[in-house]
């Protein structure tokens, strides 16, 4: 596997000293050659800071002032290195501003005189991993996993994960499967491709649909497969098509986490975000995405990951999941013994008790790539799926307890968790195997007056039971069903095909006006029209070709239009 390490940088008084591999690369390369750098300066909000002086106050509030201090920052400390960037001739420079920093691509000259750059903190090559490969699972009977976190349990007493959102960095959703498609959020703030390769939700190996199935996943199959399957996903796509992700794209990722619509004032992020990949190999620490994880933490949102596959060794953590506080995650097999393959602690970063815990995760049942809608799936194995275990407790005790930070409910998860192997947390099993009802006995669970199984702090009318988030919008009626923060207030004024079927003229408004964002699914984004106050689309028909039906959707939610079909002139 190809390493995203960095090395550790030495500061010098006026300019940053760039790690061994951009020194080689400096030292192999022409002078017209392009090298891909990620380039940190130095920044007043940082995001470790950030969690410390916002953590009083409400999620919605850290949601909000994360993104956008994080990102007044970049457009003051880093506009200067970008405007030299840009001087220089770098090309695709991304703000990374979830951790301070800039991606491009440099040419040798360029690269040198950033390294100068008495702004500049640190300069490291814009690395690549490859796609984690599933391994196949020892055979075991029916919902064994389900079973052994407890989640049935937790069921029964009404928390299905309602009205949280799971974030997932992953190759990718097939959002055809049914066990996922009526999970997903949609809406342009749902989806993520840092490549532009995929405008939809798309997944060319299955790995993350398979992670995701153990997190939301129904029971299309004749049994459940998911731990919290009323929860609701989004997803960024940080594998490519060729199976690789570059350092920066993940950052991308991190950051569309934090704010997926580029509107700080809107809360849509999710509550916890699945990572079942690693960026190093077994020992090794590598802080690279530090900035992101307590850049979300700050914001209130999970960070899971998989503990790795290299045990049975001592010390064979990988990096993200030893970074200081994730919530790693090792694996048990259907006996409950840690499996073989699960990585050991202590953590390589700081030494800590590694993994945090342990869950099912060798022979599970969970959904695979549909190929067009059909309920297909796949035995697996591999901290890769007991990851999603943890992140589908975490979403059932969210629902439960909304009022409950990140750091109270990895709590209430690591002081419950069924001790396993030596007594006393420990670097096999951690502190131990996740028991979602034992964890849900010690946190504020909320009253739900109206008993749509949502509480008052997520709940925009606890006393109307058709009101709640993920309610069915009724459009026009001044009355915010789903909690999104609109009524629902979409008109689509016509929809025509051209008469041979090859162009789409689509016209609508919206009471939320340029705020609406709207796009016509599997076609494209609409344009916003100031002098007519609407939004048109006029061109090809996209993907969909000619359809009977379209989806036109927006901030607001969705609303279905049955276009005009061909007419063929005569």
């Amino acid at each position: 596997m190809a390493l995203l390490m960095t090395a550790a940088v030495i500061s010098r008084a006026a300019a940053a000293a760039p790690d061994r591999d951009v020194l080689a690369a400096l030292a192999s390369a022409r002078p017209t050659d392009e090298i891909p750098v990620i380039v940190s300066y130095r920044a007043s909000a940082s995001p470790q800071a950030l969690r410390k002086s916002l953590a009083g106050e409400t999620r919605q509030a850290r949601r909000r002032e994360v993104a956008m201090r994080l990102k007044q920052a970049a457009a003051i400390e880093g506009r200067d290195v970008v405007e030299r960037a840009r001087a220089g001739g770098a090309r695709r420079i991304r703000d990374l501003w979830i951790s301070n920093a800039v991606a491009l691509r440099a040419t040798p000259d360029l690269l040198r005189r950033l390294l100068d750059d008495p702004g500049v903190s640190q300069v490291r090559l814009d690395r690549q991993i490859d796609a984690p490969i599933p391994m196949i699972g020892t055979m075991a009977e029916g919902s064994w996993n389900l079973e052994m976190v407890h989640a049935p349990q937790v069921w029964a007493r009404g928390y299905r994960g309602r009205g949280v959102v799971v974030g997932l960095l992953d190759t990718g959703v097939d959002a055809s499967h049914p066990d996922l498609a009526g999970r997903w959020r949609g809406g342009t703030n749902s989806w993520f491709d840092p490549y532009d390769q995929r405008a939809t939700p798309h997944d060319s190996t299955g790995h993350g649909t398979q992670v995701l199935g153990l997190i939301v996943g129904g029971s299309s199959g004749g049994s459940p497969i998911g731990v919290a399957p009323d929860a609701r996903w989004i997803a960024a796509r940080i594998f490519d098509d060729a199976g690789r992700a570059d350092e920066s794209a993940i950052h991308l990722a991190f950051q569309w986490l934090l704010d997926p619509d580029g509107d700080p004032l809107t809360d849509d992020a999710p509550d916890l975000v699945n990572n079942s990949w690693s960026s190093t190999e077994d020992g090794l620490c590598n802080s690279a995405f530090q900035p992101d994880i307590d850049a979300l933490v700050a914001a209130d949102i999970a960070v899971v990951f998989a503990a790795g596959n290299f045990g049975p060794g001592p010390a064979s953590s990988v990096s993200p999941s030893n970074n200081t506080r994730v919530q790693s995650v090792g694996a048990v097999d259907a006996t409950g013994a840690v499996a073989e393959f699960s990585s050991r602690g202590p953590s390589a970063c700081d030494d800590a008790i590694y993994p945090k815990v342990v869950a099912p995760g060798d022979g599970v049942m969970t959904s695979d790539l549909s190929f067009g809608g059909a309920a297909h799936y796949t035995l697996v194995a591999g901290t890769s799926f007991s990851a999603p275990h943890l992140s589908g407790v975490m979403a059932l005790l969210r629902g439960a307890a909304p009022a409950a930070t990140v750091e109270q409910v990895a709590s209430a998860i690591a002081t419950t968790a069924t001790d396993i192997g030596a007594a006393g947390p420990d670097d096999e099993a951690g502190y131990g195997l996740v028991d979602a009802l034992a964890a849900l006995e010690v946190l504020p669970v909320e009253r739900d007056r109206d008993g749509d199984g949502f509480g008052a702090s997520n709940d925009c009318d606890d006393e109307d039971p058709n009101v709640y988030p993920g309610a069915r919008e009724v459009r026009h009626d001044r009355v915010d069903q789903d909690c999104n923060g609109y009524d629902l207030a979409i008109r689509v004024h016509y929809a025509v095909y051209s008469h041979d079927g090859s162009a789409l003229n689509v016209r609508a408004t919206s009471g939320e006006g340029a705020r609406a964002a709207l796009e016509i699914v599997g076609v494209g984004a609409m344009t916003w029209r100031p002098r007519y106050d609407d939004w048109i689309w006029r061109g090809a028909t996209g993907a969909v070709g000619v359809a009977r039906k379209l989806s036109v959707r927006g901030v607001e939610g969705e609303v279905a239009v049955w276009p005009r079909m061909p007419t063929p002139s005569r």
